[in-house]
């Protein structure tokens, strides 16, 4: 059985993903019901994805949540919309390139993260850490110095499982057997570009008036979360 579920691709981690394909497309058809179903006007829905954009953007790294997930559902959308609204034939390809572009470049801005902080980190602990008496094997200095540099490869990683899950959640949504009709499906192909457009402004906008965590606040943050680690573990 097991061989058997090798053979077909069929593993824990495949399930994992299509469920949270599938918990995400059930939560952009809900969200978007509203207006398919024609209860909201164009206006009013556009208003309601900026304000949940906006309330998005207050939390902490809102605006590079919603610059990771903007782009994905407004890629998405183009691409099914290309192929089936447009009486151009060649958006339906150019949607498709600029869909698959976006997942590239995303992929090696994550692999180039990876190196970067990999070769620094190596670097850092080399200089620096090299003559400081470690506790437990870490020493507190050599993990500030090399935290933000994991945070930003973590935020790589995080961009490109982002894209590849809302590809899979918005087949679902637009693929959806349960949908007879061919309008239903544009209009949440439409819904889905709406949002992930307001998201995209929004996150552009709080990008650039919001004050960038600095690197000694980052450096702050770990000491103190390094500090409770040994305090937790000398207690234990």
């Amino acid at each position: 059985m097991e061989d058997f579920k090798a053979a077909v691709g069929w593993n824990v981690h495949v399930l994992r993903t299509r469920k949270r394909e599938a918990d995400i497309a059930i939560h952009l058809r809900t969200r978007i019901n509203d207006y398919v179903e024609g209860f909201l006007t164009l206006d009013a829905f556009k208003d309601s994805c900026y304000e949940e954009a906006a309330t998005i953007a207050k939390e902490a790294s809102g605006a590079r949540y919603l610059l990771a997930i903007g782009p994905a559902m407004v890629a998405e959308a183009n691409y099914f919309l290309g192929y089936r609204k447009s009486v151009v034939k060649w958006r339906g390809p150019v949607g498709n390139l600029k869909r698959k572009m976006l997942k590239l470049r995303r992929k090696a801005s994550m692999y180039k993260s990876i190196v970067y902080t990999a070769k620094e980190s190596f670097g850092i602990i080399s200089s620096e850490c090299e003559n400081l008496q470690q506790e437990g094997g870490v020493s507190m200095t050599c993990l500030s110095n090399t935290m933000p540099l994991i945070l930003e490869m973590a935020w790589k990683i995080n961009y490109l499982d982002i894209t590849t899950t809302l590809a899979g959640a918005c087949q679902k949504l637009f693929y959806d057997a349960n949908i007879l009709s061919k309008e239903e499906r544009l209009l949440r192909a439409q819904a889905v570009h709406i949002l992930g457009t307001q998201f995209y402004l929004v996150g552009l906008q709080e990008a650039g008036n919001a004050t960038v965590s600095s690197v000694d606040e980052i450096k702050d943050r770990a000491n103190a979360a390094f500090a409770e680690s040994m305090k937790r573990g000398n207690a234990d």
